[in-house]
């Protein structure tokens, strides 16, 4: 799969639609949708008897199901990231988590101020983001250089913002998309996630994964502190969190999360999204489903990084 698929076939398909995605002002992997629904609609209105409109249907659903696989789904039979580097299993233990814990508010607290001194508005900067990213996913197994672009606005933002996603990557078309209630201390991370997707990183750790360590590895300190948070975020819930963990403006952050969530998020649709979304994980063999996400811990803990913070495989300790 590393060979024939991740580092052979996909590369030459990401290329092709980062060819032109990019120029359009609009979201191609919308278009795709939009034709798709017109089509199904049209045959259950206009085609009878009701078997062909039905079989018409049943093989535009086959179609998309092979653009699928084959443009990017087979991603996730590829070996994960343990493979590629020099994880260490014993590594992953509680000392190590809250070590991380530790490490993880102490930075956050560093780099509120200057992180919301410097943010202005939604804008971050792309080139820096994407500078301290690409390192991270060639040391992790791409042999090739993913030709990912700025996020961009999608028909789909509306439903993003009712059940709590962040972003997503178009298996179709392969562009990033990012939920346009997305608070300006998200991004950083959320757009380095998705290009991992675009990558050819599937599972949800390894694009959690990604995202942080190119995060942590950029010069810009909104993108410092939105990997912090973030890897603060997925690490496993304490009981209690004294008020003096973090400094007032870190709190408001947190804070600001809440009010989102409480304004945008509809729980019955989110739960139903997230419940198919779990199901669609575990058919593409990720067992743990949507608790995939949160296993990015167990990758920060079990791989150690070089002195200039990329990820070490066994090539690096020779």
């Amino acid at each position: 799969m590393e060979r024939s698929f991740s580092n052979g076939y996909y590369p030459k398909w990401e290329h092709l639609w980062s060819a032109f995605t990019p120029v359009l002002p609009f979201a191609i992997g919308d278009v795709i949708a939009i034709i798709g629904i017109a089509i199904v609609v049209a045959a259950l209105l206009f085609v009878r008897p009701w078997w062909r409109a039905l079989l018409g249907i049943a093989g535009l659903a086959g179609f998309y199901t092979f653009w699928f696989y084959a443009g990017w789904g087979f991603g996730y039979d590829r070996a994960p990231l343990e493979t590629r580097t020099a994880f260490e299993s014993n590594r992953v233990n509680p000392r190590a988590v809250d070590a991380l814990r530790k490490m993880a508010i102490g930075q956050i607290n560093a780099l509120a101020q200057s992180a919301h001194d410097q943010h202005s508005g939604d804008a971050f900067d792309l080139a820096l983001l994407h500078d301290a990213w690409l390192p991270v996913v060639q040391r992790l197994g791409d042999d090739w250089e993913p030709g990912v672009s700025a996020a961009k606005p999608t028909l789909a933002g509306a439903f993003m913002n009712l059940n709590g996603t962040t972003g997503f990557t178009n298996p179709f078309s392969l562009e990033t998309q990012l939920a346009p209630d997305l608070l300006w201390f998200e991004r950083p991370f959320t757009q380095a996630h998705e290009w991992s997707h675009a990558a050819g990183y599937n599972r949800e750790d390894e694009a959690n994964y990604v995202g942080i360590v190119a995060c942590l590895r950029d010069k810009d300190v909104v993108a410092q502190y939105s990997g912090w948070l973030e890897l603060f975020l997925y690490l496993p819930r304490l009981e209690h969190y004294p008020k003096s963990m973090f400094v007032p403006l870190v709190w408001k952050d947190f804070e600001a999360l809440r009010a989102r969530n409480a304004h945008f998020v509809n729980l019955n649709f989110s739960r139903f999204s997230w419940h198919v979304y779990n199901s669609y994980l575990k058919t593409n063999h990720i067992a743990s489903g949507v608790e995939n996400y949160d296993e990015v811990t167990r990758l920060l803990a079990g791989i150690p990084l070089d002195a200039s913070g990329l990820p070490q495989n066994t090539a690096t300790l020779r």
